[in-house]
This record gives structure tokens, C-alpha cells and sequence, in this order.
């Protein structure tokens, strides 16, 4: 059978290699070519000529005890896209506005396969607020923002998400379905996706997902905070009308 367009044109190689690149968390100190094999299920042999290749080409350095954290090369790339995200002036006094008022944290995140990333975040002068830094991780699944973004993606773009967590794990593709069945649930119900103490047992939060204007990369905002001060109520009541708002603002 002939290989599909796509297939001859993906390169494995390379795609091996920039999954090394996102193997890498905040919280690492660094990572040994063992721990990134294993993040990305790559043999050993295969990750040292991916890891020797990478921090000949600065994206990637090691430390004192001769383990991997990412480069400078890497900073380049991602401060180069957070200045092509535009929309991020627009909303940056509308999220300010909002987290001042309701005592939260507001952020703008985009997706990176089954996570959301924060690419912008405002918080209030709450001590309680959100302590999450631009570059966080949200869970697709259990996350508000995810489940906003799963809302109002297109048909391809949920089949390749269940496809890419289906790969991965067959509990990760049921968790990633019922996200996605919550998610077309509170779209319906409160026109935005919720998540109380699901992505973490304290953590409130109500999310929108929408389309820049101008086109671009489809994003999420949400607003989140502690469930000890930031109830459900006062997140559907108070400030669900205004995220909305923002939203509409941004995409219209």
C-alpha cells in the first residue's frame, strides 16, 4: 500500500528529537539520558546521540553532575513566539481588571498535545492567589482550561487528542474522554468549562475558550483560585458573566 502524503513527509527523527526537547518540567533540576529515555519511552542508545546532538546545538546544557536542563537555544524559540501572540496586549488589562476584582488568578494558556501552557497570567493582590508562572502545565483533561479548549475544538482536533492519549494509555484516553464529555456538558449548561477541585483538590476554577481576532492559535482563559476563598457559586455568579465577556471581546 502506497504511504499516505503525511506519512512520507513526517520525519521521525526530528520528531524524536524535539519530543526530548519537551520532555523537560519546570520543577526539573535536570535530567539524565536514563530519566529522558524513559519520559519518552526512546531507547538509552538512541536518546545520548539525540542529547550529544542538542547540546552541540545550544538547546540543550548540562550541569555540574553532568545531567541535561534546556538551553539557551530553546529561550530563543519561546520568547520568539510569545512575542508573535499579539492578542496577549489586548488582554492583558481585561485579565488585570478581572483578577483584581474577584481576587484570583486569570490566565491565558494555548495547547501543547494533551496539556494547556500558561502564556500569560495576571493574579490580584490576594495572598491567596495562584502562585502558576507563565510555561505551567495544566492537564487537558481535569483542567478547566483544557476542558474549554475541548469544548470548542474542531472534530479533527478531538480525534487527535483521544488518538495521541489512546497511544499513550488506555486509562489516560478515558480520562481524556470524560473531559471531553464534562467539557460539551458545562459548555451547554454555563456557556464555559468548570472544574472544582478536579485538577487539584483545593483549586477552583472557570474557563472560555476562544479564537484570537485576526486567526492564530485557538487559546483559553480561565479564572481560578483557592476553594477556600473562590467558591463555585461566586465563580458561576460573579465571575462567569465576566470571563465570558473577555472572551468575546478578544475573539470579536
Amino acid at each position: 500500500m502506497q504511504a499516505s502524503l503525511e506519512e512520507r513527509y513526517f520525519i521521525t527523527a526530528l520528531a524524536r528529537g524535539l519530543e526530548v526537547l519537551a520532555c523537560f518540567r519546570v520543577a526539573d533540576k535536570g535530567l539524565s539520558n536514563q530519566q529522558i529515555a524513559e519520559r519518552c519511552k526512546l531507547p538509552k542508545s538512541t536518546v545520548t546521540r539525540f542529547t550529544y546532538t542538542l547540546t552541540r546545538l545550544g538547546y540543550l546544557t548540562q550541569d555540574g553532575n553532568g545531567k541535561y536542563v534546556l538551553g539557551a537555544a530553546t529561550l530563543r524559540l519561546g520568547s520568539t513566539m510569545l512575542q508573535g501572540l499579539d492578542v496577549r496586549d489586548l488582554a492583558r488589562p481585561l485579565m488585570q481588571e478581572l483578577a483584581d476584582f474577584s481576587g484570583t488568578t486569570v490566565a491565558l494558556a494555548v495547547r501543547d498535545r494533551l496539556s494547556m501552557i500558561y502564556v500569560d497570567v495576571c493574579r490580584s493582590a490576594a495572598a491567596l492567589s495562584l502562585s502558576l508562572q507563565v510555561g505551567a502545565r495544566l492537564q487537558l483533561a481535569a483542567s478547566a482550561l483544557g476542558r474549554a479548549y475541548l469544548a470548542r475544538a474542531t472534530d479533527a482536533e478531538r480525534k487527535e487528542i483521544l488518538d495521541r492519549a489512546r497511544d499513550l494509555d488506555e486509562m489516560i484516553h478515558q480520562s481524556m474522554q470524560n473531559g471531553l464529555d464534562r467539557a460539551l456538558h458545562d459548555q451547554q449548561q454555563y456557556g464555559c468549562a468548570t472544574s472544582f477541585g478536579e485538577w487539584q483538590p483545593d483549586i477552583n476554577g472557570v474557563a472560555v475558550s476562544f479564537m484570537p481576532v485576526g486567526g492564530g492559535q485557538r487559546m483559553s482563559i480561565n479564572c481560578g483560585g483557592p476553594a477556600s476563598s473562590v467558591s463555585r457559586e461566586y465563580l458561576l455568579d460573579e465571575v462567569r458573566p465576566r470571563l465570558i465577556g473577555i472572551a468575546r471581546r478578544l475573539e470579536e
